[in-house]
This record gives structure tokens, sequence and C-alpha cells, in this order.
């Protein structure tokens, strides 16, 4: 069964707006535009984040935005497969997830761009500044948190990264959990709830997109708090996808509608990429080849066990 802690309607159908005869069909049959996030942040912040969001789709779309946070990761992938919502927002193993699920039943639309052009960011792990821990190789011994097992920078790659070292997290750590999501992973180390945790950056040096950044943005952390001990190797950005059996023309309308945000509304943008970014650009399913392989060969190691 199917749960969500939240599901926001906002607004009702704009009227007046100018919609093209080509995209009526398919507004007729999707009068809401239902679209799931993964929850990388609290829901009220979340929540705030959307807001203009909703008027964005009315004034552009003519349609409702239904927005879905679901409290885990896996909330968003199990209603895109089952057909309750048509769009979500997710890290690479959330959508590799999903593409498995549904049999290659969604696909990509559109991914943020960095302002140095690339479409990937960084899994970071980090300790409180006045932790005695310096290096990954300190960190044995120590309590861990991952933030979902359905996160790229928050269990996928900085798992497969760790084995790839021969590095069982069990066995290195005196203890490893799941804090429930980045925010709480980045509360629990400030508060010494663990010692060591991961989260995501597009730059570890300079935050201007992701996790940190966006408990930057709310006053929650201050840079100075914390300490980067590993980075990894680049990770591709968290992509907007859809579902396949949709429309094309409600996939192209959709897709021309990230495109154009940054430049139509670059507030709404910002809120929406979660920071700064040099726009949405168009993105293929290959990119997120590596996600998809490495969550088949954690499946096929846990049959195998």
């Amino acid at each position: 069964m199917l749960t969500f802690t939240k599901r926001i309607a906002i607004g009702g159908l704009a009227l007046g707006v100018a919609v093209p005869a080509a995209a009526a069909d398919w507004q007729e049959d999707y009068p809401t535009f239902r679209y799931g996030v993964q929850s990388v942040e609290t829901q009220s912040a979340a929540m705030s984040r959307y807001e203009q969001f909703g008027e964005y789709v009315q004034e552009k779309l003519g349609v409702d935005l239904d927005l879905y946070l679901a409290s885990e990761y896996s909330g968003v992938i199990q209603a895109i497969a089952a057909g309750q919502i048509e769009v979500m927002d997710m890290g690479a193993s959330g959508y590799a997830a999903a593409w498995i699920e549904t049999n290659g039943g969604v696909e990509p639309l559109v991914v943020p761009q960095e302002t140095d052009g690339s479409i990937g960011y960084y899994s970071v792990m980090f300790v409180r500044a006045d932790s005695d821990i310096h290096s990954f190789e300190d960190t044995e011994g120590r309590s861990f948190a991952w933030a979902d097992p359905n996160s790229s920078s928050g269990y996928l790659f900085p798992l497969v990264s760790m084995r790839d070292r021969g590095i069982d997290p069990e066995e290195h750590f005196s203890d490893v959990v799941f804090s429930g999501g980045h925010e709480q992973s980045i509360i629990g180390v400030l508060d010494g709830a663990y010692d060591v945790a991961v989260t995501w950056t597009n730059d570890p040096e300079d935050h201007t997109r992701g996790g940190i950044h966006m408990m930057l943005e709310r006053d929650i952390l201050q840079e100075e708090d914390i300490r980067i001990i590993w980075q990894s190797d680049l990770i591709p950005n968290p992509v907007i996808a859809i579902r396949s059996d949709v429309p094309q023309q409600m996939k192209d309308d959709l897709r021309d509608l990230f495109l154009n945000m940054k430049e139509d509304n670059p507030e709404v943008f910002a809120e929406v990429a979660r920071g700064e970014s040099a726009g949405y650009v168009e993105v293929d399913h290959e990119v997120y080849e590596i996600a998809v392989k490495l969550r088949r060969q954690l499946a096929a190691e846990r049959r195998s066990n």
C-alpha cells in the first residue's frame, strides 16, 4: 500500500490562460500535473519551495499542480510505477529504481546543468568541524548515517565506492543507520547523533546547489560547522522524468516548461532546481545507465547472499 505524508493541490484551473490547441487533448485527460518529489528536506520547506511553481504551471499550461511528497524515496518510485503520478524529480539511483520497476516505463525530460557546463554533482562525507576525524581512515569504529536506500549520493554511489576499496561499511563503522534523508543526516551530525554522514553538493568548496546549499540557505547550517573528508566521482544530476505512456504532446510541453523556466521566471527556477544552475537541459537515458547497472549489481549480490 502506497502512502504519502503530504499531498499538495496548489490552486485551481487557471482561467483565461492561452493554451496551445495541440495541447488541449492531453490537458483534458490530465487536468492535474501530478509531480512527485524526493524527500531531500523537510516537508514544510518543500511545500514553501514549490508554492510559486504551482502558480507557474497554471500560468504556462492552465492545469493544476498536484505535488506529492513522500516520506521516503521509495514512495515516489512506487507512485510513478503505479501510475499515481506522471512526473518525478529524483536522483540517479531513484530514477534507475523507477526505470527497473517499470521495465523502462519512465524516461528523462530534463536535468539541471551546472554553471561550469557539467550535469553532475558529488556525494560528500562530512563530520562536525570540531571532530577529530580528518580523513576516511579516521572514520573506522565511528557511527555513520546513510540518507536513504534509494539515494544516489546518500547511499548507492558512496557504498559502491567503499566496496571498490574493499571496505564493508557494516564492519568499518561501529554503527550504521539510515537517517531518513539528507537534512536529517546533516542535523544528526551537528547534534552528535552520528559521527559521520554523507550528503550531496554541486561543488565541495562552493555549495551553490544541493543538500548543503539548502541548509545554508535556511540558516540551519553554517559552512564552518562541518568539514568534508571525502568526495565521490561525479554523479549524474537528479533528473526530472516522466512516464513513457503519457501523450507525446504532454512530454513536449512539460519539457519546454522546464527548459524555459530560468529565463521566464528565475525565482521559481532557483527554487525548483534547489539553487544556482545554468538552466535545465535535455538528457537521455544513457546518462543514467551507470545507476541502473549499480542497482542491478547490488540486487544480484543480495540475492546471492
